[in-house]
Parts: C-alpha cells; structure tokens; sequence
C-alpha cells in the first residue's frame, strides 16, 4: 500500500474510532455481550444495573464477553455511546499499580540524571497493549526491542504519522531479513485519550503486524516517567494536541540500551544494519 494512502487511512481509522461526547456517565462492569454486526457492547454492572451503547471499531476487535472493563456512557444523537474503555481487572491493575510504583520512586530518586543514557538498562513499566493485555517489560526481555512515542491524534505529517509509518517499514524489513526476534513498541503520549481501543484501531490503520508490535498505554504517571527517563519533552499545545521532542531507540536482548537517535529522522537502513549485528549468532 502506499505510503500516502496509508496516512489518510490512519486518520480516518481515529475519527471513526471516537464518537461526539455528551453529557458522560462513568460505569463499570463484565461484558455480557458483543454485537460486531450492530457495533454495541453490553456491559453488566452487577447491582448497578447494565448500560449498552456502540462502541468504537478498535474496542469491539478486543473485548469479548467475560471482560471486565470500566467506561463513560455517552448520549447524542438519538444513540448511546460507549466510550474511553479500559480493561478492570482487579488483580492486573494491582500488578500494574505495584510495577509502576517502583518506576515512580526510581524517577524520583534518580532526580536530574533520570535520563537513560546507552549503556544503561530500560526502566521497568507495565501498561495496557493495543489487545487490551497487560505487558511488563519483564516480557520483552531477551528481545531486541525498537522503541518510539506517539500519539494517535498527532495531526503534523511529518512526527507521529511519518515515525509510525517509518517503524512499520522496518518492522516489514527485519521480517523479510529473517529477524524474529525484534519488537516494535511506541509508547503514547496521550495517555487519557489513547485506550486500547483507540491504539487498536491506529495500529490496524497502518496495517501493523501485530505479532510483533505493541502500543502501550494506560498509565499517565507511569508514561511521564518513561518520557523523562527516555528523554521526551511533551507539553499541551492548542495547535498540535501535545507538542513534543521525539527520540527513537534500540534496546539490546540482555535489556541495555544500544543505540538511540533524537527527532524524527532516523535512518531505516541504519536501525536495520544495527539489528542484524545484535541478532547476529555469536561466534
């Protein structure tokens, strides 16, 4: 596909994916049903009773009945929406609280060296996948890893979408290098707008193998301390959403990082030629 209509296909994916807030209810419960012809979820929440409304493509491709999530029931237009769903189970959100308490106190404690520099292991996180799973890093570990920020909203051709676009070419390159053992992972910056859902449907945009791509998001406190340990700048901006410094890495399988370019513009030879010589069998 090309890489243009590739672009538009990606925007048009995250206006569908979202829907028109009205007056919002919060709510929570166990899906009871999932009707993809209708686009709808039912939501059961137990004494509180049940709310259905139609949901977005990207959470309909993940929850299914039996999962706990939590929401906003939105009205407008004669329909009920529902919106902003994030997976609730109790025990995952206490093994994400716990994990990211540790990134919080070692941010903190490393104070104005919180940088991570090559050299130096990746921070330790746990947040929500574009699945709707919990993925720690413990998970990556033995794989070499290419990491990114983004944001699903970025509207500037030439940051997130162009970055995006970038790692998927590599991912679709270190494929046909025979390179099995890489993960891709863009971290949001968007941290209350990009659920699992929303990160779902960007990533089915760009037509993302998801195999070996991961989107994470979920936690704000836990994302603002992974951009200051891996050197983002992001500020509310009226203009672009979030303003913001862009930085792209490579993280070796023992977890170290190997290699990491500021902006925009990397090379998608280099990172390749990088990857072949980490993956490359020891003699």
């Amino acid at each position: 596909m090309r890489p243009l209509k590739r672009l538009f296909q990606a925007a048009a994916a995250i206006l569908l994916a979202s829907t028109p807030l009205g007056g919002a209810v919060p709510f929570e419960g166990t899906v009871a049903a999932v009707d993809r012809d209708a686009g709808t979820l039912t939501i059961d929440g137990g004494g509180s009773g049940s709310v259905s409304g139609k949901a977005g493509n990207g959470d309909l491709a993940i929850y299914g009945t039996g999962d706990r999530i939590r929401g906003r029931l939105e009205k407008g237009g004669g329909q009920q929406y529902l919106e902003n769903l994030w997976p609730a189970d109790a025990m995952q959100q206490r093994v994400m609280l716990s994990v990211n308490q540790r990134l919080r106190r070692d941010t903190a404690q490393r104070g104005t060296k919180a940088f991570r520099s090559v050299g130096e292991r990746l921070p330790e996180f746990a947040l929500w996948d574009q699945h709707g799973k919990l993925v720690q890093v413990t998970q990556l570990a033995g794989h070499t890893l290419v990491i990114n920020f983004i944001f699903t909203r970025c509207t500037n051709p030439v940051m997130c979408p162009a970055s995006t676009l970038r790692m998927s070419q590599l991912q679709d390159a270190a494929r046909d290098a025979g390179l099995s053992n890489v993960r891709f992972v863009s971290f949001t910056l968007d941290a209350e707008y990009d659920t699992p859902g929303i990160l779902n449907a960007y990533a089915a945009s760009y037509e993302i193998e998801p195999d070996t791509f991961l989107f994470l998001g979920g936690d704000k406190q836990a994302l603002a301390d992974l951009k200051e340990q891996l050197g983002i700048l992001a500020q509310d901006d009226p203009r672009f959403i979030i303003n913001h410094t862009m930085r792209t890495l490579i993280v070796a399988p023992g977890g170290r990082i190997h290699y990491q370019v500021p902006g925009s513009g990397w090379d998608m030879s280099d990172f390749l030629d990088r990857i072949q010589k980490l993956e490359a069998p020891a003699e």
